[in-house]
């Protein structure tokens, strides 16, 4: 494989991750699943059960397990959710009650995608938009037509009552009734003015 080709597989895998925010945890002999969101950092976040931070060969499945799933090895750190109450604050709101009581940052050694291997580091990205993301958020919750009709044009989900949770160069995540959709950027976002544009907010 060429570097072009990894480098496409690596942004095609990336992409698949970023469109995805469930999985399924195989630790050991066992398995859970699991919502996942990202952390400024790149880092997922998930809530963990004590089981799943004992040492033993941790993979993440996404979304699940399947022949044409992303197949992750990972390595699980577990984390105070009173020191970073932000990351358990932003996983609730994009997914709810957590069912368990402990969390966990993931860190992603090495994917498996479409039958090639990929150096987990190129799947660890940071928000180029996390210093502005809560105030696109805020805007666009504010014009939930405007998002509700974009969200029906390029995913063909009606979702009655979107609610923004979170915005990165290559989309906007909305949380529905049924989970999260995700709108891909036609173009990588750079700046809160091209979100408006793409949603005809002035």
């Amino acid at each position: 494989m060429d570097s072009y080709d990894e480098q496409q597989v690596t942004e095609d895998a990336y992409t698949f991750l970023k469109s995805n925010s469930t999985a399924s945890l195989q630790f050991g002999e066992n398995a859970q699943d699991v919502s996942y969101i990202f952390a400024p950092d790149g880092r997922l976040v998930i809530p963990v059960m004590v089981a799943m931070l004992q040492p033993c060969n941790t993979i993440m499945f996404v979304p699940d397990y399947s022949d044409n799933c992303m197949e992750m090895h990972v390595s699980l750190h577990q984390f105070d959710e009173h020191a970073h109450g932000a990351l358990v604050d932003r996983w609730q709101v994009y997914h709810g009650e957590p069912p368990d009581v402990q969390w966990a940052l993931v860190d992603i050694d090495a994917t498996r995608f479409h039958e090639m291997f990929i150096d987990g580091e190129g799947l660890c990205r940071e928000n180029a938009l996390k210093d502005i993301e809560r105030t696109i958020c805020k805007t666009l919750n504010e014009n939930k037509d405007a998002v509700r009709k974009q969200c029906h044009k390029e995913t063909g989900v009606d979702v009655t009552d979107p609610f923004v949770v979170g915005v990165d160069p290559l989309g906007i995540d909305i949380r529905a009734p049924f989970g999260i959709v995700r709108i891909q950027a036609p173009v990588p976002f750079a700046s809160s003015q091209q979100v408006m544009q793409y949603f005809a907010i002035v």
